[in-house]
């Protein structure tokens, strides 16, 4: 009968245990969560700081010339059907890392019936996959 009362108190307790963890998050005293993210900004130094967010602002900035090609490539996409659109992406999920820059270079180089033909193509090599 003891036995039964102590398998019954820690089963008890080891529930208690866990239905609690993490409790503290409830509790009105306790100090707020910071983001990992908030915390390794604030261990910076103000110069730290600074020259994170210059890096981080000529990462942002694309050069004229990449920009127009972007643009470029994005407005002949958007011209696509949108079945069309949805085949290019699942071949594009497909594709190496080689092969899409492959495909970007042939892209650039190309003539608009050309690039058809090229779309064609690939999406002829990646709807057997």
């Amino acid at each position: 009968m003891a036995a039964k009362r102590l398998v019954l108190v820690v089963c008890t307790l080891s529930l208690l245990q866990t239905s609690f963890a993490g409790s503290e998050r409830f509790w009105p005293f306790s100090k707020p969560i910071k983001a990992t993210t908030e915390e390794a900004w604030d261990d910076l130094s103000p110069e730290e700081q600074r020259v994170l967010i210059q890096r981080y602002q000529t990462l942002k900035e694309i050069p004229t010339d990449q920009s127009s090609q972007l643009q470029q490539r994005m407005e002949w996409f958007t011209q696509l059907p949108d079945d069309e659109k949805q085949k290019m992406r699942d071949v594009w999920q497909k594709m190496s890392t080689q092969e899409r820059s492959t495909l970007r270079k042939r892209m650039q180089n190309a003539s608009l019936e050309e690039r058809v033909n090229i779309r064609e193509e690939y999406l002829a090599k990646y709807a057997e996959y």
